[in-house]
């Protein structure tokens, strides 16, 4: 499984599923999503590569400054706590619009986390319809 559900508490804070916090270690790094609604978690190593890779753009384009200020200058480091939760900041949180006692879900991409309310989740894949009315051949992803 790939997706798990879990509620923010009244400080901010979610447990990180055991599952998941086995392969990520106990630091992570919080940002904003390039997709609206949700937000990306990263290894400090992978995110060390990325922001490596920012930073080699030209910082005259102003979408590169863009880019830099919503995914390097937004980013948190995440500690978990003994109990295998992380708090993310109000601000974090509110850009995926929850707040404390609400459930969110992260879904687990591989090679990222993403965190987005279960509500919008939920919204989201019944505005998506079925992958049946998508056309994957492009992809040419084999046993699909």
């Amino acid at each position: 499984m790939a997706r798990f559900t879990h509620t923010i508490d009244a400080k901010g804070r979610v447990f990180v599923p055991a599952r998941l916090r086995e392969s990520l270690g106990s630091s992570l790094v919080v940002t904003l999503s390039l997709d609206d609604g949700y937000l990306s978690v990263y290894t400090p190593d992978q995110f060390a590569l990325i922001r490596e890779q920012i930073s080699q753009l030209s910082g005259t384009d102003p979408a590169v400054r863009m880019l830099k200020r919503s995914i390097i200058g937004e980013a948190m480091v995440c500690d978990l706590d003994g109990q295998g939760r992380m708090s993310i900041s109000v601000e974090l949180w509110s850009h995926i619009a929850v707040s404390p006692g609400e459930e969110i879900c992260f879904i687990d991409m591989f090679d990222k986390l993403e965190i987005c309310s279960r509500s919008f989740y939920q919204k989201q894949r019944k505005e998506q319809g079925s992958l049946s009315d998508v056309d994957l051949t492009r992809f040419d992803v084999k046993g699909l």
